[in-house]
């Protein structure tokens, strides 16, 4: 027995205790956090969020938005014809690697992050996939039938979650995707405390890897990301 331990009692004879009441959180909320440069489509998104002041940060809680669009490489927005839908989960899929920074001093690097991305969600419950990821561009692809990028109406060779997610993007409609940024850092319900300073940089995929086409006419447009 460590000579550190305590006695107690099993749990099992708390037939009358009651509930404790948490009050060590006052409040909390949400904050909204901007790149540290504008948005290009060579260059990361990179967040920073300063140490300064009293309150802790729950990671756990993180959330991304970004609003995007596709459009011709040439500019010019995309029409009914055009036969171009993103990826699966592009909320997350449209990077390819998370690094995050505390103090100046990494603590994480995810490569192949838009990998990690999808398998977190295909073995999500089937709730979560229905409900909250679809905010975030999820909708599976048919099974067997993912690498079909055509639209048809012959029922046994269509592509559901493509269809859907053309629905969505046509006609270069603005897609404002939000959802959970994967992190290891974010899957802990350990609050950073404050005095640390935090960095989140993320790495774009190439515009090929982002689409579902025939062709590679077209490219990924971000507007907005938060």
């Amino acid at each position: 027995m460590d000579s550190r331990a305590c006695a107690c009692v099993s749990n099992a004879y708390d037939l009358f205790e009651v509930n404790p009441i948490q009050l060590s959180t006052e409040e909390s909320s949400y904050t909204e956090i901007f790149p540290v440069a504008s948005l290009s489509d060579k260059t990361p998104i990179e967040f920073y969020v300063s140490g300064t002041g009293d309150n802790y940060i729950d990671l756990s809680h993180t959330l991304l938005q970004v609003q995007v669009k596709i459009k011709k490489k040439s500019g010019a927005a995309i029409s009914t014809p055009d036969q171009v839908a993103p990826i699966n989960y592009l909320l997350n899929t449209l990077f390819s690697e998370c690094s995050v920074t505390l103090n100046d001093k990494q603590v994480s690097s995810q490569a192949n992050y838009a990998y990690r991305c999808i398998f977190d969600a295909l073995l999500s419950p089937r709730t979560v996939q229905e409900l909250m990821l679809t905010a975030g561009l999820f909708y599976k692809d048919t099974a067997s039938k993912h690498d079909l990028v055509e639209l048809t109406n012959v029922a046994d060779n269509v592509n559901f979650g493509y269809q859907t997610r053309y629905n969505i993007c046509k006609d270069s409609k603005l897609m404002d995707l939000i959802g959970p940024l994967h992190f290891d850092l974010g899957n802990q319900s350990k609050f950073l405390i404050n005095s640390a300073n935090l960095r989140v940089k993320l790495e774009r995929n190439k515009d090929p890897f982002t689409m579902m086409s025939a062709t590679h006419d077209f490219k990924m447009v971000i507007q907005h990301a938060s």
